[in-house]
């Protein structure tokens, strides 16, 4: 049985393992279950905050990591030579030095 089953679990924190696929699928299995549209609804919204909410330190974790990359080539390379080693254009290499 998922958090979002019922609308008053809706709010419940959801799974630690949401990003797990197979976590993901039931949650998804679960609100698709609920009979009242309102009640499914707002667990479906709950469920897209909580993929939300559990998504955004690994990116930011990610887009920190690529710019540190980036950051210790320009040391010896031109943004050039970084392109072509990332396969990315000269303009998105200077985007993910400039941590965009």
């Amino acid at each position: 049985m998922s958090v979002f089953l019922t609308a008053r679990r809706v709010k419940s924190t959801p799974p630690a393992n949401l990003l797990n696929r197979e976590a993901f699928d039931q949650a998804l299995t679960d609100i698709e279950a609920i009979g009242d549209p309102v009640a499914r609804d707002k667990a479906a919204r709950a469920l897209q905050a909580a993929l939300t909410e559990a998504i955004a330190e690994p990116l930011t974790r990610t887009k920190a990591v690529r710019q540190m990359g980036v950051l210790q080539l320009r040391r010896n390379h031109t943004l050039a030579e970084i392109a072509a080693m990332y396969d990315l254009s000269i303009g998105r290499v200077d985007q993910l030095a400039k941590g965009e």
